[in-house]
Order: C-alpha cells, then sequence, then structure tokens
C-alpha cells in the first residue's frame, strides 16, 4: 500500500511539473508573438516611410531640366508616371504633357501625350490621375530620345527651370510626378 501511495504521488508531481513547463511554454510563445508582431509592424512602417521619401525631391520643388531628365531616368521601368509639361507643349495645348514612364489614363498611344493634367481641389498641392491598366499591365513608354531633341515640343531644355508637383491616384497613392516648364 505504501509504494502504491509513494508512485501515485510521484505521478501527480510529475503531471503537476509538466503542467507549469507546458504553461511556461505558451507564455513564453505569447511574448514572443507579441514582440515579433511589433517588430514587423515598425519594419512596415520604415519601408513605407522609405518608399514615400523617394518622392521628397519632387514635391513642390523647382528643379533644372537637366534634374529633370535624371528624375525621369531615375524611375526607368518602375511603376511610376512622369509627365513633363514643355512652355512648346504648354503653348500648343495647355496643360497636356509628354507622358514617360507608366502610362496615365487618357495618354494617347501613339503621341503619348497625356490629356490635360489638372488638380481635383484649386488648393491641392498634387495632380490626381490613375495610372492605366489593360488587360492586368501596365504599359510604359521608355523612350526619351525626344526629350534631348532641340526644336521639338517635348525638348526639355537643361537650363531651363521646371515644378515637380506629385501625381496621386484616386486613392491617394502617390504614382508620379509632373514636371512643369516655367
Amino acid at each position: 500500500m505504501e509504494g502504491e501511495l509513494g508512485s501515485g504521488a510521484r505521478i501527480a508531481i510529475a503531471l503537476i511539473v509538466i503542467g507549469v513547463i507546458i504553461s511556461v511554454i505558451f507564455v513564453i510563445l505569447g511574448f514572443t508573438r507579441g514582440t515579433t508582431n511589433q517588430g514587423i509592424t515598425t519594419v512596415q512602417n520604415s519601408m513605407d516611410s522609405m518608399s514615400l521619401a523617394q518622392f521628397d525631391d519632387y514635391d513642390q520643388k523647382i528643379l533644372s531640366g537637366t534634374q529633370v531628365i535624371s528624375a525621369i531616368k531615375l524611375f526607368e521601368g518602375r511603376p511610376v508616371a512622369m509627365v513633363t509639361i514643355t512652355t512648346a507643349q504648354n503653348h500648343n495645348s495647355a496643360g497636356t504633357g509628354f507622358n514617360y514612364g507608366a502610362l496615365l489614363t487618357g495618354t494617347n498611344a501613339s503621341t503619348l501625350i497625356t490629356t490635360q493634367m489638372t488638380k481635383t481641389n484649386a488648393t491641392d498641392s498634387f495632380f490626381t490621375k490613375d495610372i492605366a491598366v489593360t488587360n492586368g499591365q501596365m504599359k510604359y513608354n521608355m523612350v526619351y530620345l525626344p526629350m534631348t531633341e532641340s526644336g521639338t515640343d517635348p525638348f526639355v531644355r537643361p537650363t531651363a527651370k521646371f515644378l515637380a508637383e506629385l501625381i496621386k491616384d484616386t486613392t491617394g497613392t502617390i504614382v508620379g510626378v509632373v514636371f512643369t516648364q516655367q
């Protein structure tokens, strides 16, 4: 009888110890999960800030023609629309511009001239226009040669001054930059 009681007590103690160990493991896992989620949120916020920071140099800034050409080439191949509105183009068709990079809605596929760039509200510091998507794919204009051909409407004179303003889509996401010659 005495041996049975001692054996039962040992089993009970072992079960209690196992229960405590499992509880400690669950507490540690819960703490680790909370810390991991916090870390993921912090990393996501940092990445969002970095992606927006790439447009800081083009938000309500005056740039030279050389900087405009460099900016357009910098975003080459990325889903970012770049529109140049030169004095010559603005004179021929007010508010329209040459669309480089990702094409915007309303861009003529053959001339690559986008429809008039307008601001939703007069007080907005950005233009509102969506990226054009056809059959689930974006189209791009990677032909930058017209910017360098003197005497043409899309010519970007290296010494000219351009006002850079952001383009946002209807959801408020930055999708490009408009460079308007001053």
